[in-house]
């Protein structure tokens, strides 16, 4: 009993992921781009990469202070 059970459960997840692969690898819209630094209408909001915001941001405090340091890293 426990057997047959635990081979339909399993029969059916096998089913889910050939249809998820199937919908994912044979559609024709493309699958939206999620790097927000690559993606066109992120941009257009006003979004953009934390990693880039850091970058300016530090450029911008060194700029207003003239001093260069990392605090990350401690080298200064």
């Amino acid at each position: 009993m426990f057997i047959e059970i635990l081979l339909l459960v399993l029969g059916l997840i096998a089913i889910s992921f050939i249809a998820i692969g199937f919908n994912i690898f044979f559609r024709k819209k493309k699958f939206p781009q999620t790097s927000v630094g690559k993606n066109k209408e992120m941009r257009k909001l006003g979004l953009s990469c934390a990693k880039h915001e850091e970058i300016k941001c530090r450029r911008e405090i060194d700029r207003d202070t003239g001093v260069v340091n990392c605090a990350g890293c401690g080298h200064a």
